[in-house]
């Protein structure tokens, strides 16, 4: 809401009685008192300060009047920017229904062990200290695929390789585990299904035996810097590891046939047979628990984005190599799924004890860089630098000290982070730091743009370079080596685009959209803009060019050849600037992105977010669309009487440089 006074006035310092407002003093400062004015939103005083007028109202950044007088603004009291980040609170919001599935199943494993006890009626110290090892045990393991969840939402996009890897290693044990369980206390089907079902037990014990391995591979795509020590080591390892399997097979089976005739002459016991099987396979357990000790431990020591990933993966995949090295030699052939204990005393209690706490480092590694980044954003350096507004739901993450930085030029939006160039070409970065994205590279300065996708960022130099840092799963952080002579860039979902000075375009990344690479003979380009699926440039003649998904329309240009000015590519919809300062809009229209106000008009710059729209008009004010559900919020600031020069809409939230 607005409201004009043309009759204000200045005299002396203060507003004249032409103005209607009442006067007070309040011990030295000089407060004016607001009558009330029926529909208009609460004010509780006007107090001068240093020349400006300020509106306070109750709460902070509540919704204000436009008023003006002599030509001043009268600017609200500017939000508070210390919020304190919930831990436990994050970590719960990233819990999702498939992580429900491992809870449950975990709660199902406990429930056995719980069983077995009151059936055995042994309620000794040492029997108890044996249960609850095993409940710690198998709760940690079983629910490792949930910590990979939790680190990433969309792990079956972004680290496939390292959730099939727990589900290989944790879930299907526990899952087979669970049915050995019920088969052995049912005399009817150990009878008929006794044999088959502990071939399968011995089976998911190798296979899970293989998950470690999948598992480093999968964080090794996850790294910034991979190494390549990984595959060459590995093949030949893998070879070793295959003869000392066959010999272990060889040594222990016909041995452990032996023991395990049944008193009746029935033949070998199902449950040594599957124990046999499995314990053969351990030195192939081992081979994979050290490439992954190894593979965490090199992130460690390259000091590799999300520290205590590495640090806390590391630890426990040692662990856990020791226990099963303990194992192996040992000659503990029951030592996997077919075990009832993992608490015998001695040697044996220790080992399990190493297991325990191996598995419970692994499945805090994941939950460890979602709890750092809670507690990062209460620390310093992690909240948007001053001069900087952002409002939205994602914006209420910040954490309380912003980062110094001098005057702001730019500013990027991305999925969950953001980015912010000073005029002396540094780069800042907060937000999310799951993949290492605001991450900003030491030294990297000159810096004349900014770009952020969705789990990574891109920076050109003033040498027409680009650097990029965060996530290369798709490889939308390797730049191209001959990559020079670029002079702008943008950030998609997975891909990155680049124009050179020539007018040509560059892409890398993910093409499963068709984003990348760039359409052929695409030439004489002045602008590009990379949305999650799809992409745009706009030609020296004004018109658009799009391509990559098409799914709500997004690609379908409209008739407005030869008239756009700018261009801005969204989450399933885009934007054009028209010459006239109007906006058109095309795609898709779930959230309104597609309801450009009307009237709207004088716009300078536009920005297209995943679910909402910004326009700046000259006047420094920004006008917003679309956005809601639970990203309410993002499209509407509470700071209509602020003059901002740069705007630019993410997922959740929206950021604008304030005018000096």
């Amino acid at each position: 809401m607005r409201q004009h006074r043309p009759s204000a006035r200045w005299e002396k310092g203060r507003p004249s009685a032409a103005s209607r407002w009442a006067e007070r003093q309040v011990g030295t400062g000089q407060i004016l008192e607001l009558p009330d004015q029926g529909n208009l939103p609460r004010r509780d005083r006007l107090q001068l300060l240093e020349g400006e007028w300020w509106v306070q109202s109750r709460p902070p950044a509540a919704q204000i009047v436009d008023d003006r007088l002599d030509g001043r603004r009268v600017y609200p009291e500017p939000p508070r920017r210390v919020r304190a980040a919930h831990r436990l609170r994050r970590l719960l919001d990233r819990v999702s229904p498939p992580i429900w599935f491992f809870v449950l199943l975990a709660c199902a494993q406990a429930s056995t062990a719980l069983v077995d006890a009151r059936l055995s009626g042994d309620w000794s110290a040492s029997s108890v200290a044996d249960l609850a090892l095993r409940l710690g045990y198998t709760s940690a393991v079983t629910l490792l695929p949930a910590g990979v969840l939790i680190w990433r939402s969309d792990a079956w996009r972004s680290v496939r390789l390292v959730l099939v890897g727990a589900i290989a290693w944790t879930t299907l044990p526990a899952m087979a585990g669970l049915g050995w369980w019920i088969v052995r206390r049912s005399p009817g089907l150990m009878d008929h299904f006794g044999y088959a079902w502990a071939v399968v037990v011995a089976v998911v014990a190798v296979v899970a035996y293989v998950g470690p391995a999948i598992v480093a591979f999968g964080l090794e795509r996850a790294r910034r810097r991979r190494t390549t020590w990984l595959v060459y080591m590995a093949r030949r390892a893998a070879a070793v590891t295959a003869v000392v399997t066959l010999y272990n097979a060889f040594l222990w089976l016909p041995l452990a046939g032996d023991m395990s005739i049944q008193p009746s002459g029935g033949g070998l016991d199902p449950i040594h047979l599957a124990g046999s099987v499995s314990g053969a396979a351990l030195p192939l357990e081992l081979l994979c628990l050290l490439i992954l000790a190894c593979s965490c431990l090199s992130a460690v020591l390259v000091e590799e984005a999300q520290g205590r990933l590495w640090q806390c993966a590391a630890a426990g995949a040692t662990l856990l190599a020791g226990a099963s090295l303990y194992e192996l030699v040992a000659g503990d052939l029951l030592g996997s799924v077919a075990t009832s204990s993992l608490a015998g005393g001695g040697w044996d209690a220790a080992a399990a004890a190493a297991a325990l706490a191996g598995s419970v480092l692994m499945l805090l590694a994941f939950a460890s860089p979602v709890w750092s980044a809670a507690r990062d954003a209460e620390g310093p350096g992690r909240a948007a630098p001053d001069g900087i507004w952002y409002w939205g739901a994602e914006a209420e993450a910040n954490g309380s000290e912003p980062i110094p930085m001098s005057t702001i030029v730019a500013v990027a939006a991305g999925t969950d982070h953001a980015l912010a160039l000073d005029a002396e070409g540094h780069v800042g970065a907060w937000g999310d730091d799951s993949v290492g994205q605001t991450d900003v590279p030491d030294g990297l300065s000159g810096v004349i743009s900014i770009a952020a996708g969705d789990g990574f960022s891109l920076a050109l130099r003033s040498d027409g370079t680009v650097a990029a840092w965060g996530a290369n799963k798709l490889g939308q952080t390797s730049v191209p080596d001959d990559l020079t002579g670029v002079t702008a860039i943008a950030a998609g979902r997975g891909f990155a685009l680049a124009l050179r000075a020539d007018g040509t375009v560059v892409g890398w990344g993910d093409g499963s959209s068709g984003a990348t690479p760039v359409p052929s003979g695409l030439a004489g380009v002045t602008a590009i803009s990379a949305g999650e699926y799809h992409a745009l440039a706009l030609r020296r003649d004004g018109s658009i060019v799009a391509w990559g998904d098409n799914s709500y329309g997004q690609s379908d240009v409209p008739p407005i050849f030869g008239c756009v000015t700018s261009i801005s590519a969204g989450g399933g919809f885009s934007l054009a600037l028209l010459t006239d300062g109007t906006v058109v809009a095309w795609g898709d229209q779930s959230y309104g992105q597609l309801d450009v106000p009307a009237g709207l008009e004088n716009v300078i710059a536009i920005s297209a977010g995943a679910c909402h729209a910004l326009a700046l008009r000259a006047d420094g004010d920004v006008i917003g669309w679309g956005g809601g559900g639970q990203k309410l919020g993002e499209a509407t600031h509470p700071w209509r009487l602020v003059d901002f020069k740069a705007v630019a809409a993410g997922d959740g939230f929206s950021l604008a440089i304030r005018a000096a």
